[in-house]
């Protein structure tokens, strides 16, 4: 991995240009939303006209083509400007970060993890009705297979109201960065790491009230106190459980969600780890208003890429310690 000093002078370079388009995407935005602002008078005056001396369907059909015609000039005027800036911020920055810090990692904006790899990790068990994601990151570090990208997976509920309307409400079940390692390690049954709200908020008492979960998961005890603060560990089997979280990898799975400041959960299942990070934030995207030439701001997004790659090789998932054999 290149250190940011030595990719910082052709950053510099590529954003002179992305600058520029930032500037006029943003103006263009601008003058979008002074064009709706001068425009929403006349149609709200169209709008009231409607209701008042119209029949009542065709009010509604004004209106409904009132409302129609806002989001148009929205999507044209204010939207597209921005996503074009977007498209090239992805493709002229991130996408140089993203091969600077790994020869190996290959970078798609608009890609994501499949929904058949979040359900094989077993973190979320809950059937998903929608998922989207983006910024997929796969390849190899080190000796290491690994995939990963924003994701988010949703649930949806209906309910009927006292007058029989119908209401679909969504409900996110993660929302973050997931990732999906080769373990290099076929294991004979299925162990969780999970953050522990119970035991981080009430101490002792909390790991009283901790039970075995569904599944022939059993609650495995471990023997360093700050980790068992931060998660609970369940396993179909508890000597492998111990022998995957030895102190240093445990140490490491500490560090990284200090570092990331956000609730983490791992699993691993056959042969792969997955870690399921629940940022709420986007990681990748462009700050519209905000210059690009900012040697803060270029670090920052760099930290951020480092970070999600390097994740491998903070947990040392790119040393072979075990065989598949």
């Amino acid at each position: 991995m290149r250190s940011f000093e030595e990719v910082l002078p052709g950053l510099q370079k590529s954003l002179t240009m992305l600058e520029s388009l930032r500037q006029e995407s943003r103006a263009a935005a601008m003058r979008g939303w002074l064009g709706i602002g001068l425009m929403l008078p006349v149609g709200g005056g169209a709008a009231l006209a409607a209701y008042q001396f119209l029949p009542i369907l065709v009010g509604h059909l004004v209106v409904a083509f009132a409302l129609g015609g806002v989001g148009y000039l929205y999507y044209q005027w204010v939207d597209a400007p921005y996503q074009r800036f977007r498209a090239s911020f992805k493709t002229q920055f991130i996408r140089p970060i993203v091969a600077a810090c790994g020869d190996d990692i290959v970078y798609e904006p608009t890609g994501c993890l499949n929904l058949a790899e979040y359900m094989a990790s077993q973190l979320y068990p809950r059937e998903v009705d929608r998922h989207k994601g983006e910024d997929l990151l796969h390849g190899r570090v080190g000796a290491t297979e690994v995939r990963m990208s924003e994701l988010h997976t949703e649930y949806k509920s209906t309910s009927t109201d006292s007058k029989g309307r119908r209401r679909t409400t969504w409900h996110t079940i993660f929302k973050g960065l997931f990732v999906s390692a080769d373990f290099h390690k076929h294991f004979n049954g299925q162990t969780f790491v999970r953050s522990d709200f119970a035991e981080k908020g009430l101490g002792a008492l909390g790991r009283m009230f901790q039970k075995p979960v569904f599944g022939g998961n059993e609650l495995v005890q471990l023997e360093d106190p700050d980790f068992e603060r931060e998660f609970k560990v369940t396993s179909t089997d508890q000597v492998e459980a111990r022998y995957i979280l030895s102190t240093s990898i445990m140490r490491r799975m500490l560090d990284l969600k200090a570092k990331f400041a956000a609730p983490v959960e791992f699993s691993f299942v056959n042969s792969r780890m997955y870690i399921a990070i629940s940022v709420r934030r986007d990681l990748f995207e462009p700050t519209f208003g905000q210059p690009l030439i900012d040697k803060d701001y270029i670090f920052h997004y760099y930290d951020q890429v480092a970070t999600c790659v390097a994740m491998v090789e903070d947990l040392g998932l790119n040393v072979r310690v075990w065989g598949k054999g």
